[in-house]
């Protein structure tokens, strides 16, 4: 499905009670690049963690149909009344994106699926394209990036939104993260899992930020750094 032609079906969807106020999470130019990132580059095999409302699960399967591809969207709930379920039959995709809901989140979906690619102590990689826009904690999200780091194939692309966000900057944080410490909320902890372990790692290169800075992409090398080369970075650190 080409891009215009899915941003207008999105757009015309209604949104029950009003809420959200918009079903796109990320800004149109972040959007548009991870289409046609999946589109020119040939991905066939891509992986969302945090469906959020499903805007960008579906750009990301109507770029994966021109490919012959597929989506896998994956988050701890759906949200209602416009999810990425929901988004998926308004705009009439098919196949392409497959919506999976496991409440344990997506790092328990992630080691199933590691598991399931391991054979003689390797896990093969599966993925082409790997979107994180799920948690936006130190914890769960650097973890989440080195798991799908494991399934991510040579020459993929990892994203992730949300840099320069911080969880005291939502309007209902003192509902939903109140219990948590200063540190916590004012922190940008997916800024951190992009210096710290993004940024680091010796599998990723072509590092850049979109969108103001908002937005970043890396690519796994095409070939494996060499033997020692994680060891001797993880001695530094003792």
């Amino acid at each position: 499905m080409k891009y215009d032609a899915v941003m207008a079906a999105l757009r015309s969807y209604v949104v029950v009670g009003g809420w959200p106020s918009s079903i796109f999470l990320l800004p149109e130019g972040g959007i548009r690049e991870i289409y046609d990132c999946i589109v020119s580059n040939g991905l066939r095999s891509c992986l969302e963690l945090g469906s959020g409302h499903g805007a960008t699960s579906c750009v990301m399967a109507a770029a994966a149909a021109e490919t012959h591809g597929k989506v896998l969207t994956i988050d701890i709930a759906l949200h209602q009344p416009a999810n990425a379920s929901s988004l998926k039959a308004h705009v009439g995709i098919g196949d392409e994106l497959e919506v999976v809901v496991d409440p344990l989140g997506y790092n328990w979906y992630l080691a199933d699926l590691i598991a399931k690619q391991t054979s003689n102590g390797t896990c093969h990689p599966v993925f082409d394209f790997c979107f994180l826009d799920g948690a936006h904690e130190w914890q769960p999200d650097a973890l989440a990036v080195l798991l799908a780091l494991k399934l991510l194939k040579p020459g993929g692309w990892l994203v992730l939104d949300d840099l320069n966000f911080n969880l005291r900057s939502m309007a209902t944080w003192k509902e939903a993260f109140g219990h948590l410490s200063d540190r916590e909320l004012d922190t940008y902890q997916i800024g951190m899992v992009w210096n710290l372990v993004v940024r680091q790692h010796p599998e990723l290169t072509a590092f850049k930020e979109t969108e103001g800075g908002r937005i970043g992409w890396a690519q796994k090398a095409l070939r494996p750094p060499p033997k020692g080369t994680l060891s001797r970075l993880l001695g530094r650190l003792h």
